[in-house]
Parts: C-alpha cells; structure tokens; sequence
C-alpha cells in the first residue's frame, strides 16, 4: 500500500487527485479526493440512492476502465492497445483508497500541458489544431463514449505515438443510465461532434 503523504502530487480536480507513480517515471496514480466520500464509500452530497448505487465513489473508475477493455475487444485483431484516450494499467491501494494506475502524458518540454493550458498561453498553433481534428475524428471511428469531456481534460503529446497527438483523460465512458451511445455509433458521433463543436469555441486559434 501506498502512503499519499510520499508521493508527489501532480494535479488535482474537483472529484480527483493525481500524484507521480513511485516506482515507474511514466505512470500516474489517480486517487478520488476523500474529501467527496463517506465513510462507506458513497458520494457525498448526493441522494442516499445514488450516492450508494454500485461502486459508489469509483464510477469513475468504472467506467473508464469499461470504455478502455471495450477498445482493446474491439480492436483485438489488430492486437491495438493504444488509443486517444489515457491507457490504464490497474490499481493499487493507498492510506486514502483504491488508487487508478494510467500512463503519464507529457508534452515535448517534459511537463504535461492540456488543452486549456496550450489554449490560454497562446501556445495553440496549426500543428495542435490538426492534432486536435485528428482526435475527435478517431473518437468517432472508434466509438469512444465521453462522459464530460472539457477543455481541461485533454493532455498534448508527441512521444506516445510518433506524432502530435491529444490524449482524453477525464471524462471517459458512458454515464447514461440507458446507454445510447454505447449502444449506438451514430448517436455517439453526434455527441462526439457536439462536444468538438463546444471545446473549439473556447479556443481563440478558432475565432
């Protein structure tokens, strides 16, 4: 078990925390902030019935986790384990909880840099757009579900796979209760589109 107090931490959301794997330099270690849970496990601030529903602070993690072996199966001939959105790679146990192990993404300066952050240092240019068109593109040819995709939740890299690419690492999977974008392409592209649409409009490179 890892103790949170030694590890380093790398960034923090409002539902997660992230710190650096001690023991692999490309690996991360994803906890959700304790501060969000009850002391069995539910969300806090929500409904007795839905903050207890299964898995309860960890849908997150599910979910994801679901999205990811739902590519690997549907890839399974081309033996594809890489794809646009974060790779994981299990879990570990922490003093604060289970703990999602995925893969670092940073950018060629060494530092990972998001969306957001390429976006407000006018640091956006042609080569991050193509990049950026390329992600959404495949988003839709591989029926990746988002949940809540933002502007902040897109890493930039450039070493993961040869090439310029965005990576999702937040907000990956189905949320819906009925599952029509997993059960449909069609439907999912246009959700996949709808959020393209949104996270490009909050870039000044589009204006």
């Amino acid at each position: 078990m890892y103790f949170i107090k030694n590890l380093n931490l790398l960034g923090e959301g409002t539902q997660k925390l992230v710190f650096q794997h001690p023991e692999s330099a490309d690996k991360v270690i994803k906890i959700m902030r304790p501060e969000n849970s009850t002391a069995d496990g539910a969300r806090v601030d929500q409904h007795y019935l839905r903050a207890h529903r299964s898995q309860g602070i960890y849908r997150q993690f599910r979910r994801e986790l679901l999205q990811y072996l739902q590519l690997c199966k549907t890839n399974f001939h081309e033996k594809n384990y890489t794809f646009p959105i974060e790779t994981v790679h299990g879990f570990v146990g922490t003093d604060l909880g289970l703990g999602l192990v995925t893969e670092k993404i940073i950018s060629p300066s060494g530092t990972p840099k998001t969306l957001s952050y390429l976006s407000s240092h006018d640091e956006f240019t042609a080569k991050h757009a193509n990049a950026l068109d390329q992600f959404f593109d495949e988003c839709c040819q591989l029926h990746i579900v988002f949940g809540e995709v933002n502007i902040a939740g897109l890493m930039y890299t450039e070493n993961r796979r040869g090439r310029p690419e965005f990576v999702l690492i937040d907000g990956i999977g189905e949320k819906l209760i009925i599952p029509f974008r997993s059960m449909s392409k069609t439907i999912n592209t246009r959700n996949v589109r709808k959020v393209e649409r949104k996270i490009k409009s909050k870039i000044l490179f589009y204006k």
